[in-house]
């Protein structure tokens, strides 16, 4: 008997031990969103502009914050009527999400530091990039 008990104890806090040691899971839900700005006239200090048009895209939200050591898991819905690119180069993150597609990604945040997320299919100024800040 006394031997069962120390069996079942050992395993007990074996299992606790094992439990412990494993990484925290974060997980997020990022938007993929187009804005697209028709301003018909605009007058500014006695300039006028006319037919201004702006179409930017950003992730919402923009900023993912986790600590190090973290289990990552990002799911990406593409609102964006086009296809869009997810990336994080430092953690070999390269995606694309096509319009109306959701997408998960998974890594562990095994490096500290401030990283840019961006789209890797448009010029900058139309995707506007974020950051994925692991911290120790």
């Amino acid at each position: 008997m006394k031997i069962t008990k120390t069996m079942f104890a050992s395993f007990a806090f074996g299992l606790l031990l094992v439990g412990s040691a494993q990484a925290a899971e974060q997980k997020f839900k990022v938007i993929v969103n187009a804005y697209d700005t028709n301003i018909p006239e605009l007058n500014v200090e006695g300039v006028t502009v006319k037919n201004i048009r702006a179409f930017n895209v950003l992730n919402e939200p923009e900023t993912l914050t986790v600590k190090k050591g973290t289990s990552v898991k990002i799911t990406i819905e593409n609102k964006s009527p086009i296809s869009e690119g997810f990336s994080i180069d430092e953690y070999g993150i390269k995606e694309v999400i096509k319009a109306g597609e959701t997408k998960t990604v998974a890594f562990v945040a095994n490096k500290a530091g401030a990283f840019t997320i961006w789209c890797q299919l448009h010029p900058k100024n139309i995707h506007l990039p974020g950051s994925l800040n692991v911290i120790e």
